[in-house]
């Protein structure tokens, strides 16, 4: 899922997804730390809202404020759904009451783009990972072969450790990431806390298989014994893993389609929860696979439900309404 923007299930009624922080009071919201004022066009004005974290939210305290967000929604005449990554977190969703349901996010992401390539295996591993201590880089300290793949900046003075890696000094498009991934045998995840990770599916949907740590978030989720091997902080375990899966060679079109089988069902589960929201409000009534075809179908997957903040105040509601009506 993308920041800074919406994904746009129905115009009638207007249901959007978002990743993030929806404003309130007109435009009200909370952003990299502050309060900011981003106010919507006066058309736009969402009958749902269904809310993805890109953060583990299992702790009563982060909850407790969903629950009061979705109170102060009610008040603006939005219903709000928190979709939750997570078993832990959706436990805490029903403690809470919370309205919403469990669909990890990483369903979002576009297969078209991350998939099996034929391309040389240069590295024993690949690590994507922004240069911070969450990420716990120096795990990956003992693997000869290894790429990391940032947003940028220099991985040789950030973490000593990793002086024999290569990593990439700007950022790297999607088409290309797809191809490091596919020049690697196994894919890293060694942070504890974070959401659901989108690299971990990344991975997993160009084939090859993922060496994690224990985590919360719901990473995990996708994991099988076939296709993941989850290790204690360790470096030297964390490599014999790798080793382990260099020798084994598993077949990158087995990961992919279990992972995107997976993927695709919670994604007509999801579907299903739309149609019925679709129906409580308007009586329509659409077959969950319709609705997964429009949304997932093309070769832009989900993205072609996408529209970024700054291009809807360009849009009129006569544009809007054509571009995304279903």
């Amino acid at each position: 899922m993308l920041f800074h923007g919406y994904y746009i299930f129905s115009t009638e009624p207007l249901i959007v997804s978002y990743l993030g922080s929806y404003p309130f009071f007109g435009g009200v919201i909370y952003q990299d730390k502050k309060i900011k004022y981003k106010p919507l066009p006066k058309w736009f004005r969402p009958k749902h809202l269904l809310e993805h974290s890109p953060y583990w939210c299992a702790a009563p305290k982060q909850m407790f404020l969903r629950k009061i967000k979705s109170i102060l929604h009610s008040l603006e005449g939005r219903t709000h759904h928190f979709m939750v990554n997570a078993a832990d977190e959706e436990q805490m969703r029903k403690r809470f009451q919370v309205r919403g349901a469990h669909f990890n996010q990483n369903f979002y992401i576009n297969e078209h783009l991350y998939k099996v390539i034929e391309q040389p295996k240069v590295y024993d591993a690949i690590y994507t990972a922004q240069l911070n201590s969450s990420k716990r880089l120096p795990l990956a300290k003992n693997i000869e072969k290894l790429m990391v793949v940032s947003y940028g900046g220099d991985l040789h003075a950030y973490c000593p450790e990793l002086k024999h890696a290569d990593f990439n000094k700007e950022f790297i498009p999607r088409p290309e990431l797809a191809k490091k991934y596919n020049q690697a045998h196994v894919g890293l995840i060694l942070s504890a806390l974070e959401g659901a990770n989108l690299a971990s599916s990344e991975y997993l949907l160009c084939g090859i298989p993922v060496v994690s740590t224990p985590s919360k978030g719901g990473r995990d989720e996708f994991f099988t014994p076939e296709n993941s091997t989850i290790v204690p902080p360790q470096a030297d375990a964390v490599a014999q893993a790798v080793q382990n899966w260099t020798k084994i060679s598993p077949k990158p079109e087995n990961i992919r389609e279990q992972t995107l089988t997976k993927m695709n069902d919670l994604r007509l589960k999801y579907c299903a929860y739309i149609s019925q929201i679709i129906h409580q409000e308007s009586g329509k009534k659409y077959e969950p696979k319709t609705l997964m075809e429009k949304y997932f179908g093309s070769a832009a997957g989900i993205q072609s439900r996408y529209l970024k903040l700054q291009d809807l105040y360009q849009l009129t509601p006569e544009d809007f309404h054509t571009k995304f009506s279903i």
